[in-house]
């Protein structure tokens, strides 16, 4: 892993409310080991499900490209890559 997706991860578990120390972590009640939301598809999902559920959801649909019809929402599928949404997540929460 290079240091900006370690810079990336540390920092989307910050957002996610994650222990970055911790041998493993736990979302509702699943537990999982520490994880590396930048280059693999068990991250997205984590990732995913954090922001479908946030209550600033439909602006993080709305910036990047995602537009619903009958309120089931999407996000554009440039999206649809660990690195791409881990990046998308963090730039989001980033904004001033």
């Amino acid at each position: 892993m290079t240091d900006e997706q370690e810079q990336v991860n540390k920092r989307l578990h910050e957002i996610v409310g994650l222990c970055w120390r911790g041998s493993f972590i736990e979302l509702g009640f699943q537990k999982y080991t520490r994880t590396d939301f930048v280059n693999t598809w068990e991250g997205f999902g984590i990732l995913w499900e954090f922001m479908r559920k946030h209550e600033r959801w439909e602006k993080f649909e709305a910036e990047n490209g995602g537009y619903s019809l009958h309120n089931e929402g999407y996000v554009a599928v440039s999206l649809i890559a660990p690195n791409i949404l881990a990046k998308a997540v963090v730039e989001f929460f980033e904004e001033k």
